[in-house]
């Protein structure tokens, strides 16, 4: 299908909801890959919780639009450059670590992000980012408990989340380059980046990880449904199916 939102709010509705799915995916390969059965069950629970997130999205974004597609629609039927998440989330499980610094990363963006719609002047929106929010919160303790066992754990664990920071740290500049749009739904734009900045060095500096000058990949905004080389790839498995026999019945 072709995307053409009319409204802005559905606009910048739908870069939350394809930055929760796209997450959600990439938890979700991690099902039978974490250290332990419990690492196993909570990583496959706060994949759930990000596709039940995206699916309230998306169902706002189509009521919003009074549209006569569905969730389903959104998820399966568009492509790459139809797609709106911030490149962070779309990066690899290039190990455990990865997947650590990855969610810590966003979770703080999200739980900061969303505190702030709270207040938002749609109702439904509000009343979500509320429910959400409990959410949110287990995963970014569960991210910062891993971040300190990796960091003050072994030199390898060290080393490891070492790396995935110095390379996932990349991908975050070009979240807090707010546009009109971000500045219109968002309460204070300038909050949000002081907060998650202020609260990634004091976590980077409680678990003996060096905070390095960043280097920001010269790849166009996601904002304008530009992605990493790792994008293509990750919607080649998610839609597959609905793609393969798209009158199916599930």
């Amino acid at each position: 299908m072709k995307l053409e939102l009319q409204h802005d709010e559905s606009k910048f509705l739908i870069r939350l909801a394809d930055t929760s799915v796209i997450l959600g995916q990439r938890l979700a390969e991690m099902c039978s890959c974490g250290p332990f059965l419990e690492e196993d069950m909570a990583l496959s629970n706060i994949s759930l919780d990000l596709f039940g997130r995206a699916e309230e999205l998306y169902k706002l974004i189509c009521k919003i639009e009074g549209a006569d597609y569905t969730p389903d629609d959104l998820v399966y039927r568009r492509n790459e450059r139809e797609y709106y998440n911030i490149k962070l989330v779309e990066q690899p499980n290039e190990d455990f670590a990865w997947v650590i610094a990855r969610q810590f990363f966003h979770d703080l963006y999200a739980e900061t992000l969303f505190g702030q719609l709270t207040t938002s002047s749609n109702a439904e929106l509000a009343g979500l980012a509320v429910k959400v929010l409990k959410e949110i919160k287990y995963s970014h303790m569960h991210a910062a408990d891993w971040m300190d066992r990796l960091g003050l754990g072994t030199e390898e664990s060290n080393h490891r989340l070492q790396y995935a920071v110095d390379h996932l740290r990349k991908y975050i500049v070009e979240i807090f380059d707010f546009d009109d749009l971000d500045r219109r739904f968002i309460a204070d734009t300038a909050s949000l980046e002081t907060t998650w900045r202020n609260a990634v060095s004091a976590k980077l500096q409680a678990c003996n990880i060096e905070e390095k000058e960043i280097v920001t990949p010269s790849i166009r905004d996601f904002r304008d449904g530009y992605h990493s080389e790792h994008m293509g790839n990750l919607l080649s498995i998610m839609q597959y199916l609905p793609r393969a026999y798209p009158d199916a019945k599930w």
